[in-house]
């Protein structure tokens, strides 16, 4: 008897493998402000589209962060605005990765509706049907996790590239393995990775320890707003539009900070609030058994039980008395 092991079922993949397989021409595209299980995700299936015998387009809104950019050929991913300049033709099938509705796709959701077959590989906990096959499966802790099944399913190889690719996806939406859906089969995959020689301990210090100048001088600042709410439960990170143009930073430089309320002792939930052009960014996490994926989706966003994030559309101080309420509601 296997005793504490949890089997699952998992999706059936071959409805996703059956349509890949009768594709020629492939349009790969991700969520706006890509994060690293987005862009290893996307780029590892574009190899195994490619080892396949495919032609592949890659588009992203939103350009590969600078953090991300030590990956191998991430200039094949292609702006939303180029791709509408280029003669590229049509495609038999368009591939969404790691986006939970439509429009995390941006300014790349009408090229994903040209094909006339469709696709969409995710894993998050709020979801939404766009696509005319759908793989998806919550109960992993990244996309990376699915395309890896593709692998197996096709028979394909795990060069040391895909193996790059798989670990940023599988370590970015884990922290770094420190929280997250942490299966058997997540560390089978892993040890798959390290036999397809992947430098580890290069990846994780370009993924998870070095930093730009900006992200410093943004975190400092983001830490003197730091706030303790409901008896030290919940904390709350503000970053207004001024501080960004103080420092010298962007929205990308803020990717992780919100991390740093979540983790002291006694903290059980917070969120960084993000001043920007389109209205107040919330990033939410929190620890069981609580359910931050309630508050992004009661304000029109979604994600993880754990991680998630939404726009509120109200004067800045406004959306953070908002939140900072239904969130306290929530822990107390």
């Amino acid at each position: 008897m296997n005793r504490g092991i949890i089997t699952t079922v998992k999706p059936d993949i071959s409805a996703a493998a059956a349509i890949i397989k009768g594709a020629r021409r492939v349009l790969l595209a991700t969520h706006l402000q890509p994060d690293g299980d987005a862009i290893g995700s996307v780029l590892a299936l574009d190899s195994l589209l490619r080892q396949l015998g495919k032609e592949t387009v890659i588009v992203c809104q939103d350009p590969v962060p600078e953090s991300l950019c030590f990956l191998p050929g991430w200039e094949r991913v292609t702006s939303a605005a180029k791709f509408a300049s280029m003669k590229h033709g049509a495609f038999d099938l368009s591939i969404s990765v790691d986006a939970s509705d439509f429009a995390r796709l941006g300014d790349c959701g009408s090229s994903f509706l040209s094909s006339p077959q469709s696709l969409k590989i995710d894993h998050h906990a709020t979801n939404g049907v766009f696509a005319q096959v759908s793989y998806v499966d919550e109960e992993v802790a990244a996309t990376g996790v699915l395309v890896y099944r593709l692998f197996e399913a096709f028979g394909a190889t795990i060069t040391q590239d895909v193996a790059i690719y798989l670990y940023t996806a599988l370590s970015t939406d884990t922290g770094n393995f420190s929280f997250g859906k942490m299966t058997e089969e997540l560390f089978s995959q892993m040890a798959a990775l390290m036999k397809a020689d992947l430098p580890i301990a290069a990846a994780a210090r370009q993924l998870h320890l070095v930093k730009q100048p900006a992200y410093i001088r943004l975190l400092t600042r983001a830490l003197d707003s730091l706030a303790y709410l409901s008896g030290g439960k919940l904390t709350r990170i503000l970053l207004r539009d001024s501080d960004f143009s103080d420092l010298d930073a962007n929205m990308e430089q803020a990717e992780g900070i919100v991390n740093f309320g979540l983790n002291i002792r006694g903290v059980k939930a917070t969120f960084l609030a993000t001043e920007t052009s389109e209205g107040v960014k919330f990033s939410l996490r929190s620890l069981p058994p609580y359910d931050v994926s309630r508050a992004a989706t009661h304000f029109g966003g979604g994600g993880h039980v754990l991680a998630a994030g939404c726009t509120i559309s109200k004067p800045f101080d406004e959306a953070v008395a908002m939140m900072s309420a239904y969130l306290e509601g929530m822990i107390t």
